[in-house]
């Protein structure tokens, strides 16, 4: 299952706007609309270079722009599976290469993903299910792995008993490194990994 340096690219770019939405946009309220996210960006260009005369207006515009851009994009490409202020829309589109996007989740995925980002449960069933299906592929993966990493609890209910969700993503993460689901330079597994190692060092520090 190999994937072009552009298809990784183009991935790279739909997890950045992902990542915007669920940690800069979505706890503001910021609403799914194309105007709207340009709108909110526009501000924190304005915000972001009134204080300051030596900052590089220009380069910091740019990067104010590729985020606004791969946010509507992201959006756009939501609306085709419906809401897209539903999240499972926006993870399956970020997830998705463009021919991909249309095509239904298999093995399960989508409704364990329903129950694991709308509700915080897991069925030990479906991810028995999920762990021993020979249907899961690339887009499968990347969407399991979003599901876990964007959730914003620190643990899930796991058949009723409290389950941390650093366990949940581990468990994923091995899984598709030993099926091989996903290049390991895939943007979706760096991502995972990095979230993984965040939440062991917020432990320790608890500890």
């Amino acid at each position: 299952m190999s994937v072009s340096q552009d298809e990784l690219m183009y991935l790279q770019s739909q997890l950045e706007g992902l990542e915007s939405i669920f940690l800069e946009l979505m706890p503001f309220g910021v609403e799914l609309k194309r105007q709207q996210v340009q709108d909110y960006y526009d501000k924190r260009f304005d915000s972001a270079t009134k204080p300051v005369a030596s900052v590089a207006e220009n380069e910091l515009r740019r990067q104010f722009n590729t985020k606004a851009n791969q946010v509507r994009n992201l959006v756009d490409s939501a609306e085709s599976l419906g809401d897209a202020a539903n999240r499972l829309n926006l993870i399956r589109a970020a997830a998705s290469l463009p021919a991909e996007r249309t095509k239904p989740l298999k093995g399960n995925v989508q409704q364990f993903c329903k129950e694991l980002i709308f509700s915080n449960k897991v069925l030990g069933d479906s991810l028995n299910d999920i762990m021993q299906s020979s249907e899961i592929g690339q887009v499968e993966a990347r969407v399991l792995l979003a599901s876990t990493m964007f959730i914003i609890a620190e643990e899930v209910d796991h058949d009723g008993a409290p389950m941390p969700v650093k366990d949940l993503l581990t468990q994923f993460i091995g899984y598709i490194r030993s099926e091989r689901l996903l290049a390991r330079n895939d943007p979706f597994l760096g991502e995972a990994l990095c979230a993984l190692e965040a939440m062991k060092d917020e432990d320790e520090d608890e500890e």
